[in-house]
């Protein structure tokens, strides 16, 4: 082997371990990466459902209170017609 090719061979294997040593993210630390996030989506998704819930029994009281003022009115109506 050429002395270059020697020196290409020995920095690959440098620069292959380098990347080895690394902290990037492994195969182990996985599981709690994605079990915090998905500990995340539930709170989020729990949270959307919260607020999708009290949107709804809004909408439930705004409509009956609706309800209950066409019902008046009717009333109101009905005693006008009555009453003349």
């Amino acid at each position: 082997m050429k002395h270059s090719e020697k020196l290409l061979f020995a920095i690959l294997i440098s620069l292959g371990l380098s990347a080895c040593d690394s902290n990037e993210p492994t195969v182990t630390d996985a599981p709690a990466a994605i079990e915090a996030t998905a500990s995340d989506a539930m709170d989020a998704t729990e949270e959307a459902a919260d607020e999708a819930m009290g949107a709804i029994d809004d909408a439930v009281d705004a409509m009956g209170d609706m309800a209950d003022d066409a019902m008046d009115d009717a009333a109101d109506a009905l005693d006008e017609i009555t009453s003349e």
